[in-house]
């Protein structure tokens, strides 16, 4: 019995092992260029360094284990396209949707799950990053430059922001902590709850667009401050600490919480 347990496990930590593939480079890049990530589900873990290089680990997975499952993680590309100004990496599964279209194609559902891809980035401070995402879990330190995220359900934390901040999801879940506001933001959601971490000492103008069911919750009193309501919309807007770049906030029935640090 005891044999036979041991083969069994040895043959799961094959058949795991086969489920997991990873891809590494590392690129040049100028200290202004663009750094844009398109991926579906996993992570996207993004941390600043002093080379003018972008370190790429991309660590694909199963989903779920099935017969298919090999195969699917061996179908998932990384694509990665760069120059000095501009680096791309996307997600592709398109080689995989074409074997379920293909062969399987009468068993489409028979192939599983798409793959988890977790990526691990090191890039310069001062480049700008722009990420498309669905559904990842994505973390962000220290960026100075301008950031875009579009996520539809995915959360997104980041620390240390000093730059302009560019967020848009449907449903997730966010928290940014700003260690300057040196520039414009804007922040939409539909239902998702978005916290927003202001230095208490930082200047800056409200705009905020509620729709009918958002809320806002704010640490900082507003000088000057007007609120704009109707039947179908609310708003409010104000200056803090004299005024500054401006925080523009959307949404439909989501929640905006401004804290002040």
């Amino acid at each position: 019995m005891t044999r036979i347990l041991t083969v069994l496990l040895l043959a799961g930590a094959v058949a795991q092992a086969q489920d997991t593939r990873e891809v590494r480079k590392t690129v040049p890049i100028n200290p202004d260029g663009r750094v844009f990530i398109d991926t579906y589900k996993g992570s996207v873990s993004v941390d600043v360094w002093e080379k003018r290089e972008v370190e790429i680990v991309a660590r694909i997975e199963a989903d779920e284990w099935d017969r298919y499952a090999e195969e699917n993680v061996r179908d998932t590309e990384i694509r990665i396209s760069d120059s000095p100004r501009e680096l791309r990496i996307k997600t592709d599964y398109d080689r995989l949707r074409r074997r379920k279209r293909g062969i399987w194609g009468i068993f489409e559902g028979s192939t599983g799950s798409l793959p988890f891809v977790y990526y691990t980035i090191r890039m310069p401070a001062s480049a700008h990053l722009r990420i498309k995402d669905y559904k990842s879990e994505i973390s962000l330190g220290a960026l100075k430059a301008g950031t875009e995220v579009e996520t539809y359900k995915g959360t997104v934390e980041a620390r240390g922001i000093e730059g302009g901040m560019d967020l848009e999801t449907y449903k997730g879940k966010v928290r940014v902590e700003f260690a300057a506001m040196n520039a414009a933001s804007a922040f939409e959601t539909y239902k998702g709850d978005v916290d927003i971490v202001v230095p208490g000492s930082a200047g800056f103008r409200l705009d905020a667009d509620l729709g009918r069911k958002g809320d806002l919750d704010s640490d900082f009193a507003f000088a000057s401050a007007s609120h704009r309501w109707s039947r179908k919309r609310s708003g409010y807007s104000g200056d803090v600490n004299g005024g500054g770049p401006t925080l523009r906030l959307r949404t439909e029935k989501g929640t905006f919480r401004l804290l002040n640090r």
